[in-house]
């Protein structure tokens, strides 16, 4: 059996479970803002963003795993990776995939409580894990600078703009949050507005650089494709 990936295909319902998410989630808080109810109480807990072990949270970490994959089909591409960047592509998969985990036992959270042990966290620093992973952040930047500029520029273009918008999520508005979090707590609306702001970036990024990891593997506007075969006994 033959299975075509479009990229249109994957990333529009991608993008629509990221929209119906971030909808179901607002309406969640918007009850329990305004209309308390033990019923809501519930909901919230399957739903908010804030939360971990949930569905928004099942559904990120499935969406960084299926990039992770495709990272790796790249990596193993004949003649779509050249050897020197090899090394590159597996670099990827194997962040992707940490992410994906990180987002499933909240490992940076973790990193978090025993750095709290160390330093005061407070304001921008109210969350201490975006301090390691800020770090880690530039310092990847400078390792893939020179490997993103040599790939194709439409692939660039949406490395470039998903990494822009997961990192402005993730680590800035991440940041902005946190202050809001030290200075009124985790139940004030402007948190809850921001924190909504934070996940639906990182959300979206990932589709998009699904939908430009997805473009990459099409070759001579073919989408790709991969055949399904019983294993032989």
């Amino acid at each position: 059996m033959q299975l075509t990936l479009q990229p249109k295909q994957v990333a529009l319902p991608l993008f629509g479970v990221v929209l119906a998410l971030t909808a179901i989630h607002s309406v969640v808080l918007f009850f329990y803002f305004y209309i308390p109810d033990d019923e809501v109480y519930g909901l919230v807990d399957l739903f908010d963003f804030d939360l971990e072990g949930n569905i928004p949270t099942f559904y990120s970490a499935l969406a960084m795993l299926f990039s992770a994959g495709l990272l790796w089909v790249i990596a193993q591409a004949p003649g779509r990776t050249p050897a020197k960047w090899h090394a590159h592509w597996m670099g990827l998969a194997a962040l992707m995939a940490f992410l994906a985990v990180d987002e499933a036992v909240v490992i940076h959270e973790n990193i978090g409580d025993l750095l709290e042990r160390y330093m005061v966290a407070d304001g921008f620093l109210y969350f201490p894990w975006v301090i390691p992973y800020g770090i880690a952040s530039l310092g990847l930047a400078g390792v893939y600078f020179r490997f993103v500029s040599t790939l194709p520029t439409r692939t660039r273009q949406f490395f470039v703009v998903a990494g822009a918008m997961f990192l402005t999520g993730a680590i800035g508005i991440e940041m902005i949050g946190a202050r809001e979090a030290s200075l009124h707590g985790y139940s004030s609306i402007a948190y809850c507005v921001l924190y909504t702001v934070e996940e639906f970036f990182e959300m979206t990024a990932i589709v998009v650089f699904i939908y430009g990891l997805l473009s990459h593997l099409a070759q001579e506007g073919e989408p790709f494709s991969f055949t399904l075969r019983p294993h032989a006994r």
